[in-house]
């Protein structure tokens, strides 16, 4: 049979494709206004995106730290002479030119006078409202905020003391607190972890956005407040090794105890630690103030390759010394990598049991150590060449950044740059010193790190008062008002007669109405979380 290879379509079917291609068409031509232009998603079809690719181990939690790393800036090192080294040679040349670095990047992230004043009026403040919820409690900083080892973003740490609720349950004490702040302006969210091993407040203020924790009786944060203290003035070199490490680590969020990080506490004894052991610096063949740069490289390839986290702990007693971890009890098997550190103010406290992410922590100094030596191998050859005539610019303007060695482990985000602003926006503004009621000395100058000259000291005609003087002399002010009221009212026997509808020398009418008194525990104080998982110190 012959069968044909051509399509025959009845009428129907005729009809049916013709009036399809007319409802396309008219589709086609009444195309509203705002569509016009609008690529078709026929036309091009999309393709799946494709996820970034990074390596797993780069020291960095979320795609939030490596972001900032690569943003990150070294504004330190226009304060660094990288002129001054030329008969030596080479790798001594770094050496020289690394502690340089570390001296002006610890010049740049050391608190400026005026971030100093502002977090002190902030606990001032905190103070107030605190003692007027509870007359005989006294609130004392203590950690880093006293021993001015606090970075740009650091929090401020606080422990309220008194014996009128010493006997009332911890949960209720934080819920006043917490509706205390948040009344007061102060904050306007409060959380709350009443389920820790040291219940807390944490919130943010209002302005200046500073974190703020508050616990509750916890009195032995202040004699190690001390201890460090005397640690600082005995060992000048302690200060700029801490607050070089402690950057490195805050910005890859190992910072934090409860995510499994150093604390600061932990921290500041390592590298006390570090000072009393090592050999050159008990022989005294090094001045460790002059030699920061070999310093940190080392604390980094001690702590990342060498130390004995298995077996051996840290002490600070009797001028450092190391022992084993099984003397003590502390060695478990389970988790023998932990770091066990003996708190210097109770000898039966392991101060570092908490850091269970230490491991990750070895393997982020390690790397800075790696990377920081090779940094300097590749810039003593620069030097090298540089000596010798075999390099050629490509552009008269040499960039600092290029000779930094520091800059290629930590460096300066823009969440510190636009914080450190917002400080000086505020105390600018003098917000906290109304708050107070004292008036702001001269502005103070924003700490501007460039290069600095010395300059004769300017001639003041008085030294400027401190922040609690002019609050004290604020106070005294108002209870002298307090005393003229009192006398003028006791001079006019009560009687007011035609005078009642005029106002007073305050400006304020007589016949006003007393004022509310606000009820506690509304909707006002929704924002409250808590927490009840349970959280290690």
């Amino acid at each position: 049979d012959f069968v044909p290879f051509d399509f025959d379509l009845d009428d129907d079917g005729l009809a049916d494709g013709g009036r399809s291609k007319e409802k396309k068409r008219e589709r086609e031509e009444h195309v509203r206004e705002w569509d016009m232009g609008k690529r078709k998603a026929a036309d091009s079809p999309g393709k799946k995106r494709k996820v970034e690719e990074y390596d797993q181990d780069d020291g960095y939690a979320n795609k939030r730290e490596r972001t900032n790393a690569a943003c990150r800036r070294a504004p330190w090192v226009h304060d660094v002479d990288w002129d001054s080294c030329n008969n030596v040679a080479e790798m001594y040349v770094m050496l020289i030119l690394l502690h340089r670095e570390v001296e002006a990047f610890n010049r740049y992230i050391a608190p400026t006078r005026v971030e100093d004043e502002v977090r002190g009026m902030i606990i001032e403040i905190v103070r107030k409202e605190i003692t007027k919820q509870f007359p005989d409690a006294k609130v004392h900083p203590f950690g880093s905020y006293e021993t001015k080892l606090y970075l740009p973003l650091g929090d401020i740490d606080l422990v309220v003391q008194s014996d009128s609720i010493a006997n009332w349950d911890k949960v209720s004490v934080l819920n006043v607190l917490a509706s205390t702040m948040k009344r007061s302006g102060i904050t306007d969210r409060v959380t709350i972890i009443a389920k820790a091993k040291v219940p807390i407040i944490k919130f943010i203020t209002t302005h200046g956005r500073f974190s703020v924790d508050i616990s509750i009786n916890q009195a032995n944060g202040l004699p190690v407040v001390k201890m460090i203290s005397q640690f600082l003035r005995a060992l000048p070199a302690l200060k700029p090794l801490v607050m070089i490490i402690k950057t490195f680590l805050h910005q890859r969020s190992m910072n934090e105890v409860f995510t499994g990080g150093l604390g600061s506490y932990s921290l500041v004894c390592m590298v006390i630690s570090f000072l009393q052991m090592h050999p050159k610096i008990r022989r005294g063949e090094i001045d460790p103030s002059k030699n920061l740069g070999v310093l940190v490289m080392e604390f980094f390839e001690l702590y990342g390759c060498y130390f004995n986290y298995h077996e051996v702990g840290i002490s600070l007693r009797d001028g450092g010394t190391y022992f084993p971890k099984a003397t003590r009890g502390w060695l478990d098997y389970n988790r023998s990598q932990l770091l066990s550190i003996e708190d210097p103010a109770d000898p039966s406290n392991d101060i570092s049991k908490g850091s269970y992410g230490i491991n990750r922590v070895k393997t982020t100094l390690a790397g800075a150590h790696g990377i920081m030596r090779a940094q300097a191998y590749l810039r003593a050859g620069m030097i090298s060449s540089r000596k010798e005539n075999r390099t050629v610019r490509l552009h008269d303007n040499v960039d600092p950044e290029e000779m930094s060695i520091l800059s290629s482990v930590l460096g300066v985000t823009q969440e510190t740059v636009n914080h450190r602003r917002l400080v000086q926006e505020v105390f600018d503004k003098g917000v906290l010193h109304r708050m107070l009621g004292i008036s702001p000395n001269a502005p103070l100058k924003s700490d501007l790190h460039v290069s600095r000259s010395p300059s004769p000291p300017a001639k003041r005609k008085s030294p400027p008062r401190s922040l609690l003087s002019r609050i004290h002399e604020s106070a005294s002010v108002t209870s002298a008002w307090g005393e003229a009221d009192m006398e003028v009212s006791a001079a006019s026997d009560g009687s007011v007669g035609e005078e009642e509808g005029q106002e007073s020398r305050y400006d304020i009418d007589k016949r006003q109405p007393p004022r509310k008194r606000r009820r506690t525990g509304t909707a006002r104080d929704a924002h409250t979380t808590y927490f009840t998982t349970d959280e290690e110190d």
